[in-house]
């Protein structure tokens, strides 16, 4: 299927509110995740969205933003065409600063089909329009824009907030009609990073309310989740069921990349590694006298990369159950 943009997608966000599902924002800065998440998208015939943020495209870059969110939308546009799912890239919290220099040229070059301007630490007049400028700026290109209203506590990326603030529903009628924007995240309780879901305060009754007060106005808009990450099944559904239709996961997937990685090498040391006492080469492979030389087949990179995609697949499986979204694709 094409690597769609925003028109289509507005279309699976009106389909969300209307048939109470969400969908799963994944974000992702290497092969191994996006391949993982797309095989379970396609599994459970749910559209993937996926999502990267400049520091991500910074680290596909080798440092610089641009070129890499122009390899990661790429590669996520050239899987996108053998896929048999609808395929969206939203550039996620994007802050002020990067407005000319990530925003501006992804538009131009066709390389998403959603944006996340995040000037919600600005006061609320700054934020309105910050945010607004966006929205003028993506809409020639039908390019979707997600607006935050509300403090996340919790660090993301590169955007860190030590406190919590809730977003208020008479501001989210506001800033809705003020700004225009298609989507709002909204703070009711989450927070961005390690976080156990049984620990937090959430507020779904306020989401209720912001959905509400926003049909109301006339200014029906999906809602969206950050800091999914570390919710139950039963935390994720109520929220969805309270108006969220996008919801943010980012850092469970790190920790399973990550634990995947250390339990392969944690049980294939004595291939990887010389024994102790053993200076080993590895240029000339000489183990100075020593017999002892690594196993390829478990040092080949590939091999450690099919181990997370497989990780990776199994927890995208599982929140696209959490969300409701299986069965839910363009072209089911």
């Amino acid at each position: 299927m094409p690597y769609l943009g925003g028109k289509e997608l507005a279309h699976v966000y009106r389909r969300a509110q209307d048939e109470g599902f969400a969908l799963v924002a994944s974000n992702f800065a290497e092969p191994n995740t996006l391949l993982g998440v797309l095989a379970a998208h396609e599994e459970r015939r749910s559209d993937l969205l996926v999502q990267v943020t400049m520091g991500a495209a910074k680290f596909a870059g080798g440092g610089k933003a641009l070129p890499g969110l122009r390899a990661l939308a790429r590669y996520a546009q050239a899987l996108g065409a053998e896929a048999r799912i609808g395929v969206f890239l939203n550039l996620d919290h994007v802050t002020p600063d990067g407005i000319e220099g990530f925003i501006r040229p992804a538009l131009a070059e066709g390389l998403c089909a959603s944006v996340m301007i995040d000037a919600s630490a600005l006061p609320f007049p700054e934020n309105v329009r910050v945010t607004r400028s966006v929205v003028e700026l993506a809409r020639p290109y039908g390019v979707l824009v997600e607006g935050e209203l509300g403090v996340i506590r919790g660090a993301e990326d590169h955007v860190v907030s030590d406190e919590a603030f809730y977003t208020d529903p008479e501001e989210a009628v506001e800033f809705v009609r003020e700004t225009g924007v298609d989507l709002l995240a909204v703070s009711v309780g989450t927070e961005h990073g390690v976080s156990v879901g049984r620990e937090l305060t959430l507020r779904p009754d306020l989401a209720r309310r912001i959905r509400d007060r926003l049909r109301e106005a006339g200014l029906p808009r999906p809602l969206v989740l950050h800091g999914a990450s570390g919710l139950s099944t039963d935390q994720v559904r109520t929220l969805v069921g309270a108006g969220v239709c996008k919801v943010n996961k980012d850092t469970t997937y790190q920790y399973v990349y990550a634990r995947t990685a250390a339990a392969y090498y944690a049980s294939h040391t004595a291939e990887v590694l010389p024994p102790p006492g053993v200076a080993f080469d590895p240029i000339t492979f000489d183990a100075a006298g020593s017999p002892w030389k690594p196993s390829k087949k478990a040092f080949d990179p590939r091999v450690l990369g099919e181990e997370i995609r497989k990780a990776i697949q199994a927890v995208a499986r599982e929140m696209i159950d959490q969300v409701g979204s299986g069965g839910k694709s363009l072209y089911a």
